[in-house]
């Protein structure tokens, strides 16, 4: 075995001694083993203390010293030194961390004898005066156990069977407890990951729909100046939609294809049957292609918030979304994506170079557009939530959106359109509504049929 000393104060500060005699002497005499420097270390004494090695243990011994000898900020006389203790060599003297290195050739007491002395020591300690309150309790199991009944020992197992029951039990419930939350931190990174890889495959399939429509008067000709704004009473709006063809079919709301069919619904609004709408613009813009596509309203649903259109995709790669097309895709409580363009021109804006939206501010809306598409700043909007409720004709989520994100799609963690965006719940940010999406692969379904029997 081998005694190491780190110097941790003192005159040695930062050296380390190593000692394999098996006595050591420590002070400021010329002929300690660890000697210290009497003009800096004033506190320890010439004959301080000796460290000897007996039976595999270092006991350490004061030698009368003028300060006292401190083991772990204790006082001691007499102790037996374990591995990383702390020794003060006089009260503000120097300080040492003491260290033991066993050698594979080190041969220590066998258990047999270590037990065997430790129950002498308790024996003698009942005789006379207990030493140490160790060996007495020690020593009092021991006879219980050895001199008890059958009963007893039958307890007495049965006590520690259920000490250890509850041991296993109690770590298998933090084992328990620990895998689920690494189950829920997995479950983040997939969604995290999921929603990442659906931004990056299908936004530049996601359209801003860009509308501008105004009322006549079939008779005269003459646009109905109080039906909206400017010299021939337009409205203008803005939606999503998204290609699921690639022959140029597009997915969107009704209203967003007809944006007249809510005041034709209303109770409260009567409109002549001479007055019809007309479109002023209506096109799609796509991600990164400047040039927006003409739309044209290629098949309406009658049952649900839902129309098709057409594009003629010139030759274009745009991504086409995938549809989610068993029926199974819609499970409550799982997670969504939604991408869109909620607040239209207000939310690019937004997220533009300040010196950029000065430029475009003051320009008319038609305009103004594309040269939003012109910067190359039409990029969909994505938002996560949850799918709180399915019906046989809505769902219902907590993902955030507004007006301009009616008719985008509404992906699930596999990566495919189970929905079609299309209300708020005015007054409420918790709930927002969705078509499931076998209505628009009804709409797909019926066209191609159409074209077929053509």
């Amino acid at each position: 075995m081998k005694a190491i000393v780190v110097h941790l104060t003192g005159s040695h500060r930062g050296d380390t001694e190593v000692f394999v005699s098996e006595k050591i002497s420590i002070g400021t005499d010329a002929a300690a083993n660890l000697r210290f420097d009497p003009e800096i270390d004033r506190y320890t004494s010439h004959y301080h203390a000796e460290i000897q090695l007996k039976e595999c243990d270092y006991i350490l011994k004061d030698k009368g010293s003028a300060k006292g000898t401190f083991v772990n900020n204790r006082l001691v006389k007499e102790i037996a030194l374990k591995d990383g203790d702390l020794i003060e060599f006089g009260a503000g003297g120097p300080k040492v961390r003491f260290r033991i290195k066993t050698d594979d050739a080190d041969v220590c007491k066998p258990w047999t004898e270590i037990i065997e002395d430790s129950l002498g020591i308790a024996r003698s300690s009942q005789r006379g005066r207990i030493t140490t309150a160790t060996a007495f309790f020690r020593q009092i199991l021991w006879e219980a156990f050895t001199q008890s009944s059958r009963s007893f020992k039958i307890g007495a197992i049965l006590i520690l069977f259920i000490i250890l029951s509850g041991l296993i039990s109690y770590f298998y419930i933090q084992y328990a407890r620990l895998s689920r939350t690494a189950e829920k931190v997995r479950i983040l990174e997939i969604e995290r990951s999921v929603a990442e890889n659906i931004i990056k495959a299908y936004s530049g399939g996601i359209c801003l729909i860009q509308g501008a429509f105004y009322f006549f008067d079939e008779v005269t000709g003459e646009p109905l100046l109080m039906m909206g704004k400017g010299p021939r009473g337009i409205s203008e709006y803005t939606g999503t939609g998204f290609l699921v063809r690639a022959d140029g079919l597009i997915l969107t709301n009704r209203h967003i294809a007809e944006p007249w069919w809510e005041m034709e619904m209303s109770p409260y609004i009567h409109i002549e049957p001479t007055i019809k709408p007309r479109f002023e613009v209506f096109r799609a813009f796509f991600p990164g292609i400047k040039e927006p596509f003409a739309l044209k309203v290629e098949k309406i649903s009658d049952e649900v918030d839902v129309a098709l259109l057409r594009i003629d995709v010139r030759g274009a790669t745009i991504p086409v979304l995938e549809l989610d097309i068993t029926g199974k895709g819609m499970v409550m409580g799982e997670p969504i994506i939604l991408l869109g363009y909620p607040a239209g021109v207000n939310a690019i804006f937004a997220k533009t170079d300040p010196e950029v939206v000065k430029q475009l501010f003051d320009l008319p809306f038609i305009p103004l557009v594309q040269e939003l598409s012109n910067w190359g700043l039409i990029r969909p909007l994505s938002t996560q939530g949850h799918l709180s409720d399915i019906m046989h004709n809505r769902m219902v989520y907590d993902a955030q959106t507004t007006a301009g994100g009616s008719g985008g799609p509404i992906f699930n963690n596999k990566g495919k359109v189970i929905g079609i965006n299309y209300g708020v719940f005015p007054g409420f940010r918790g709930s927002n509504f969705g078509v499931p999406i076998n209505y628009g692969v009804d709409l797909i379904k019926s066209t191609s049929v159409i074209k077929k029997v053509k």
